[in-house]
């Protein structure tokens, strides 16, 4: 397979984004999602769209409706698969994410899931551009 044309200097970058994704995944966004669920708002872009188990949203107030309405959740990561997106411009740079596990609802139901994000780096912050997720089964 080719190297899309990218430098040495550009994998590189692409990498060490790809190696901060996760941790940023577990602290910012599940984390806040469980404990503080108003902050998450703030982690996507303005135009957003999400497809949470085939519902459409679009931007930072049909998020905020959805988020509300969600009963408490605790997440359990099993796995998170980070992988560059190559851009045309170099100074955009995207993580494709999936990320699967289990999440609880109100303490009660028990949902395996699969998220798949696509984040755009800003500096040193990440952005989520695509949000789709989706219940598999229920325990």
């Amino acid at each position: 397979m080719g190297d899309n044309g990218l430098t040495e200097e550009q994998k590189l970058v692409l990498a060490a984004y790809c190696e901060k994704t996760v941790p940023w995944l577990e602290e910012m966004y599940f984390k806040k999602f469980d404990t503080n669920r108003q902050e998450v708002l703030r982690l996507y872009d303005d135009n957003t769209p999400i497809i949470w188990n085939g519902y459409r949203m679009v931007g930072k107030e049909g998020i905020q409706n959805a988020l509300q309405q969600l009963p408490s959740t605790t997440h359990k990561l099993e796995t998170i698969d980070c992988q560059p997106i190559v851009s045309p411009d170099p100074n955009q740079r995207f993580i494709l994410t999936t990320i699967n596990g289990t999440v609880t609802y109100a303490d009660e139901i028990c949902n395996t899931f699969n998220q798949v994000l696509i984040l755009r780096s800003e500096g040193k912050d990440l952005k989520i551009v695509y949000d789709c997720y989706r219940w598999l089964a229920t325990s």
